[in-house]
């Protein structure tokens, strides 16, 4: 595999000559809230919908999500410059409504037609108090609001993502060989990562983060391929997941296998399998989103040790019901009342 980069835009205040100060949000309760003599008010104004506080539906983030007619209120003693942050993926569904502000001059920066860029409402002027309203039919979502902080730098880094190169050549796989999801957030964007030697590479797609409800799960996004590369033959992969209605997937080695009902959106214990890939390296190719939450990688011997060959046809041709739960904060999959562990052993 090619050498990868990948151009993230990170988000980076430059010092200013101001005091900085940041509000976040991580309920309903910080729609007001007052740091250094500095208050934040979120209020429905004369909108018709209440302002919610809110996780972002592609980034997991927490979030203040404002409609038509919502307002932000922000008042201080002397008010220079006022950033408003919106999450990476607010231009999903043409989501940027118009802003305006009662005073001073606001500016709004980032592709508001690219889900991969921040959008940032940058205010300046002199006030004690500033009145921002939404206006138009769209949304404002705010990760966060930072006051006085100075100018806003959007800038380009570069990053280098891992290779096949970075995996070690005399490496002992066990079977089967777990690939767990990251700790980190990562969405809409080109991504690879390394788990016990095996390279994951995705031309598009999020790594999310596990939260007190949900499990983490990375994805490939419609019409992107996930590739899976190992420094030994691999014989066969299973896949934990969720499959959109009409997934229907190719692979350059091997044969596709899928263990859910395909008339329906399912999270099942396993997804699909690929049986037969005797090859160090397996491209998926996905028409449809393919959501990831556990990956077993078999080096020995063909999957599934949950659905064996001559049992597969009766389990494919049934309406199967399968459930993920998390319990004391471990995730277990209930298949056909039998519970699981995401790395597919069966719970007594």
């Amino acid at each position: 595999m090619k050498k990868i980069t990948s151009i993230i835009l990170l988000l980076c205040c430059a010092a200013g000559m101001y005091a900085e100060t940041v509000f976040t949000f991580s309920s309903a309760a910080d729609m007001s809230q007052t740091k250094d003599g500095i208050s934040l008010v979120i209020a429905k104004g004369s909108g018709q919908n209440d302002p919610k506080a809110t996780t972002d539906y592609e980034t997991s983030q927490f979030e203040m999500r404002l409609y038509t007619g919502n307002t932000i209120t922000v008042s201080g003693d002397e008010l220079n410059d006022i950033q408003l942050v919106c999450a990476k993926s607010s231009a999903s569904n043409n989501q940027y409504t118009g802003l305006s502000a009662n005073t001073g001059s606001l500016v709004s920066g980032g592709d508001a037609t690219d889900k991969n860029d921040w959008k940032v409402d940058h205010w300046t002027g002199n006030a004690q108090t500033v009145v921002f309203s939404l206006t138009g039919t769209g949304q404002r979502r705010i990760q966060k609001v930072v006051v006085n902080g100075g100018e806003v730098v959007i800038d380009p880094v570069e990053t280098v993502l891992p290779t096949e190169a970075d995996l070690e050549t005399e490496y002992a796989y066990t079977e089967p060989t777990v690939v767990n999801v990251p700790d980190t957030q990562f969405f809409k964007n080109e991504y690879a990562f390394i788990s016990n030697n095996i390279l994951v590479y995705c031309g598009q797609g999020s790594i999310i983060k596990a939260t007190d409800t949900t499990a983490a799960y990375f994805n490939c996004n419609a019409n992107y391929s996930l590739t899976f590369t190992a420094t030994s033959p691999i014989k066969g992969i299973e896949i934990d997941g969720f499959v959109r209605k009409a997934f229907d997937a190719s692979c350059d080695h091997g044969e596709i296998e899928y263990l859910t009902d395909a008339d329906f959106d399912m999270e099942g214990s396993p997804a699909l399998v690929i049986r037969n890939i005797d090859a160090t390296s397996v491209t998926l190719s996905c028409p449809k989103q393919l959501r990831c939450y556990g990956v077993r990688v078999y080096f020995q011997n063909n999957p599934d040790p949950l659905f064996p060959t001559e049992g597969l046809e009766s389990i494919q041709s049934s309406a199967v019901s399968s459930q993920k739960v998390l319990r004391e904060g471990q995730v277990y999959i209930i298949r056909n009342e039998r519970t699981y562990t995401p790395a597919g052993t069966e719970v007594k």
